[in-house]
């Protein structure tokens, strides 16, 4: 009994290595009509590719164009209403170093007429 199972089990593992190495060669057939397949769509893909590139590449400087007009603008509008600020008297900024000048002056302009009234 235990023979025919050895036997039984030898025969299993020729057809089951038989079987795998139809399935191998199968799949290398299909693998290289896959590929040449793939060549041609390789091919096809690459000049679709640099067609959209470009495409896109275009798309993309008109988009980067458009917003740096737009930074452009906005910046623009930052600095004139910085200015306006200035010009009013309301940006801080510019008030204090402001006042400072200006004592400073008043300094200067004091010791200036009292240098001269005294020589």
């Amino acid at each position: 009994m235990e023979e025919k199972r050895e036997r039984e089990g030898g025969e299993r593992e020729e057809e089951t290595m038989d079987e795998s190495t139809e399935e191998r060669e199968s799949d290398l057939d299909e693998s290289e009509e896959e590929s040449s397949g793939k060549k041609l769509l390789n091919d096809e893909r690459k000049e679709m590719d640099d067609e959209d590139c470009e495409r896109r590449r275009g798309e993309c400087l008109d988009k980067m164009s458009d917003l740096e007009k737009q930074l452009f603008r906005e910046r623009l509008n930052q600095v004139k209403v910085k200015l306006d600020e200035v010009l009013t008297g309301k940006a801080g900024e510019y008030r204090e170093p402001l006042a400072r000048l200006k004592h400073n002056m008043t300094l200067r302009t004091q010791v200036a007429g009292n240098y001269y009234y005294y020589y």
